[in-house]
């Protein structure tokens, strides 16, 4: 097959810069993270927002949606992602995520991005809306919608930024997008349960982050085929 010594080499030198390319782009590993989320003590009661103020919106009405915990704590809305102890490259998906302004909320209420992956804002209601976004206190961006205009387009391109969404019309709206470098992420639902599939073996650090509770982490090891346990535990308050 080789007619040299200097082929064989060759072919060595291109196989292992194959297998190091496919590594840094970020194979899949058969590993994963399971656990829940849970909330300790009594949830603040769910009221009813008042947006008497827009005809349009009182007549879809809403719930205040801040803390959403089931019987047994269950937290909706979390962040589970993987922050640090990932290697190689994850390029920001082509697909276009999605924050959408219907029934005068924000759709979804939390969301998770990569770095530079396109999101499209979009106004589905009937109604002006506009788009304000905060980091920290700052504003990143203010922009009109009204209804019938096209979707804004955007990119969030700094790791670990949590991004607020606002609508200085309707100041009951509230959404919130996480930026994060790798596809190892889930946002809770009402069973508070998550898991993080195809992840290697390695040491990880895992952080959980809720928009009223704050930030919980914890160092956990993947290893192969099985699926690592780990529970978030937020205090009421």
């Amino acid at each position: 097959m080789f007619k040299s010594p200097v082929s064989l080499l060759t072919a060595i030198a291109t196989l292992t810069l194959t297998i190091g390319a496919v590594t840094s782009a970020g194979a899949a590993g058969t590993g994963s993270v399971k656990g829940t989320v849970k909330l300790l003590g009594k949830a603040p009661a769910v009221e009813d927002l008042n947006m008497k103020a827009d005809p349009f919106c009182a007549k879809r009405g809403g719930k205040n949606e801040e803390v959403i915990a089931g019987p047994a704590g269950q937290l909706k809305n979390v962040v589970v992602r993987i922050s640090k102890g990932t290697t190689g490259a994850f390029p920001a998906p082509a697909k276009e995520a999605t924050m959408d302004q219907d029934g005068c909320m924000y759709r979804p209420r939390v969301a998770v991005v990569q770095a530079g992956q396109p999101v499209t804002i979009k106004n589905s209601d009937q109604t002006l809306h506009n788009v304000h976004t905060y980091k920290g206190p700052a504003t990143l961006f203010n922009r009109a919608q009204p209804m019938g205009f096209p979707a804004i387009k955007q990119k969030f391109p700094t790791v670990g930024d949590v991004v607020k969404f606002k609508c200085d019309v309707h100041p009951w709206m509230t959404g919130y997008l996480v930026v994060t470098d790798n596809p190892f992420w889930v946002v809770t639902t009402e069973d508070g349960a998550f898991t993080l599939p195809n992840v290697p073996p390695g040491k990880y650090t895992v952080e959980a982050w809720h928009e009223r509770f704050g930030v919980k982490t914890a160092e956990i090891t993947v290893t192969a085929d099985k699926a690592a346990d780990l529970t978030f535990e937020f205090a009421a308050k």
